[in-house]
């Protein structure tokens, strides 16, 4: 139960966010969790950035293998702590009114939560020196998507990406590619452009989510993201943490969520990100 005796267990309420923020990040979802945050707000800390070893080589039988060291550079991230807005419940709107306010209340926290940390994902990705100018503003083809992975050189198996994010502006231009929505071809799949947990379809077996996250307010453009695996790096302190604050003589409880979280791009390059106006 999330409350007991008209009181607000702010353990069972934080579990509640959780669960809600599942499913509503877009780009942080991808993040690849490195361990437990040590530190205060404002702090910094480093990230492991491995280095590839090299390509494998002929091996002549009976002869010892060669051997590399392990090598790696690291990246800083800032510890950050946010908040979602404070939430006042009654207890008359919670017990007497139609709806569940607790249940609204940790809905709209969570999406407060999973936005802010989709924008610091989608922050760390902007960092990546693989980028591409697209030709029309909120227009992407078919040439200069198979050009964005061209970036990739032949690194791109799509068992390697997470997804293709996506400004809602550009679904148009997917939705006219025969390599997402045509049943006839084979790296498409049967029912491409309805849109089912953010994913509209696969291109290139790798897929397409929405997210209008991704825009430049700047130079009033969406742009698009195209995410390996283990491109970001993730170093949570704890999940959500939610604290209630009791007001007896108004019978109204002001709920708090908050987190504390690292995150950096981990790989530069396992991001391109592609629009119009590239600075």
């Amino acid at each position: 139960m999330v409350k007991r005796e008209g009181v607000i267990v702010p353990d069972v309420y934080a579990q509640l966010v959780r669960e809600k923020i599942a499913g509503k990040t877009k780009v942080a979802q991808f993040a690849k969790v490195l361990g437990d945050l040590q530190g205060k707000p404002g702090e910094t800390l480093t990230m492991p950035k491995w280095a590839y070893i090299g390509d494998a080589t002929d091996w002549a039988i009976n002869t010892p293998m060669t051997s590399t060291q392990m090598t790696q550079t690291t990246t800083t991230a800032t510890i950050k702590a946010i908040a979602a807005p404070a939430v006042k419940v009654a207890d008359y709107d919670n017990e007497v009114e139609l709806g569940n306010a607790i249940d609204e209340a940790s809905g709209q926290q969570a999406v407060a939560i999973a936005r802010k940390q989709d924008t610091d994902a989608i922050a760390e990705c902007l960092k990546s020196p693989l980028k591409k100018a697209l030709a029309t503003k909120n227009t992407v083809t078919q040439t200069e998507m198979i050009e964005i992975l061209g970036l990739y050189g032949d690194d791109r198996d799509s068992a390697d990406f997470d997804a293709i994010v996506i400004h809602s502006s550009f679904a148009p231009s997917f939705y006219t590619m025969d390599m997402f929505v045509s049943r006839e071809k084979t790296m498409t799949t049967d029912g491409n452009g309805i849109a089912v947990n953010g994913v509209i379809g696969y291109f290139l077996d790798i897929p397409v989510v929405l997210s209008d996250r991704l825009y430049d307010s700047t130079n009033t453009e969406g742009f698009i993201l195209v995410l390996k695996k283990g491109a970001l790096g993730l170093i949570p302190k704890e999940a959500p943490f939610a604290e209630a604050s009791r007001d007896a003589s108004l019978r109204q409880t002001t709920i708090y969520c908050s987190q504390f979280y690292a995150m950096a791009l981990i790989d530069d390059e396992a991001v391109v990100f592609a629009k119009k106006v590239i600075s």
